[in-house]
């Protein structure tokens, strides 16, 4: 069976309750009336955001290696438990993964993958490294698997260490990775 999906994690404290940039909680309980894109006013939820930042510690932030190391143990993890990766991205911030679930629950496999490279950063990166959870979406056209590959292809260019598999570098076309030289598998 084939299912493909794109995941995405955030670094412990890089999108919290009352950001900027627009949040939502489990259920929409609270949530600000922007998004990233078209952020909510800047005074929205500025209450809870400050009660936030005084009580959560530093946010996580990786280093070029740790991306490195992070982005390797990710699709070294997911390659033994025998899941098909397109891609995977990864910058200081946050990482993305598109891979085939098959039949299996997508969460499951990326957590065990975020839990092995999580314990491969265990001392350079004390604490939990990773955000409260992981969002995916499945990709159910072909196109929809050329953007999703772009997208993630497109962290390049802003700095993230990104590898792709051979099998799908061809159909990015002029949409090749840049930034930090893609490593292909």
């Amino acid at each position: 069976m084939t299912r493909w999906v794109h995941m995405m994690s955030s670094y412990r404290g890089q999108w919290i309750p009352g950001d900027r940039r627009g949040f939502r909680s489990r259920g929409h309980r609270v949530h600000s009336s922007g998004d990233y894109r078209r952020p909510p006013p800047e005074d929205e939820h500025a209450g809870l955001r400050r009660h936030v930042l005084g009580i959560m510690d530093e946010p996580v932030r990786l280093s070029p290696e740790q991306v490195a190391i992070l982005v390797r143990s990710l699709g070294e993890k997911l390659e033994a438990m025998d899941v098909a990766v397109a891609i995977l991205a990864a910058d200081a911030t946050h990482c993305h993964a598109l891979f085939n679930a098959g039949d299996r629950a997508p969460r499951v496999l990326f957590g065990r993958a975020k839990q092995f490279a999580s314990h491969r950063l265990r001392i350079e990166v004390p604490g939990k490294l990773w955000g409260a959870s992981s969002g995916g979406r499945e990709v159910r056209t072909q196109e929809h698997f050329v953007d999703a590959l772009g997208y993630i292809a497109d962290h390049g260019r802003r700095g993230a260490f990104v590898w792709i598999n051979d099998r799908f570098a061809a159909l990015l076309g002029h949409r090749a990775p840049g930034g930090s030289a893609p490593r292909r598998g």
